[in-house]
């Protein structure tokens, strides 16, 4: 299994309610670039004992991890069987902080720094397509080049994905409701959808897109 912890239902659902999908040490708000660690690694692995990092506040991590996001069973067995058929080692911790170490601690598309950005190693062919953990097979991308993401147009701080036209789903849904309540200002939407603002990480808050 992908880097080999093993967590039960329960603790996932668990941990989705503590964190909301985001980095517990900087609040990265993107859940396919956060692994889960141990912190006492003698304990059992239940949520007070686990946290949910992303990949540049993981790097000094040593113990085995497992993807926030769940990956798919049938994803990992045809992993493991790419991976013996072309005699390449599986990935590890320890694999992916020297590898992303050997490729200079940047993204090889755009070139962000990982202090500045979460880094990924990604498969430039797909593990369902035959792909495998071999050296040439693997690339270090950042988050955003890795999802094909960029900064919401509405300038709120948050990602959005290209196919969105850029603007990210908080934002989205401000506008919907603001169609849908023509009459009320958004502070009176927001009483009125505790919900929605829930949701959101502090700084945040959702804009109003300014059409040019």
């Amino acid at each position: 299994m992908f880097g080999g912890l093993r967590l039960s239902p329960s603790v996932r659902v668990a941990l989705e309610r503590r964190c909301r999908g985001a980095c517990e040490r900087c609040g990265l708000e993107w859940r396919w670039a956060l692994y889960v660690f141990r912190v006492d690694e003698a304990a059992r692995c239940t949520a007070a004992n686990l946290a949910v990092l992303c990949g540049s506040c993981s790097a000094d991590n040593d113990g085995e991890f497992a993807p926030f996001v769940r990956t798919r069973s049938t994803r990992d067995r045809m992993l493991t069987t790419n991976n013996r058929r072309a005699g390449v080692e599986p990935m590890t911790a320890s694999r992916r902080r020297a590898l992303i170490a050997s490729r200079g601690r940047a993204c090889e598309v755009c070139g962000v720094s990982g202090v500045v950005r979460a880094l990924q190693v990604h498969h430039r062919i797909a593990v369902l397509q035959g792909g495998d953990n071999g050296e040439e097979n693997l690339q270090v991308l950042c988050f955003a080049c890795h999802h094909q993401l960029r900064p919401c147009v509405t300038g709120c701080g948050a990602w959005a994905g290209r196919r969105s036209g850029g603007v990210c789903r908080n934002c989205q849904t401000r506008r919907a409701l603001e169609r849908l309540l023509p009459g009320a200002t958004w502070d009176e939407i927001k009483v009125r959808n505790p919900g929605f603002v829930k949701q959101w990480k502090p700084g945040y808050e959702p804009l109003p897109l300014v059409r040019a």
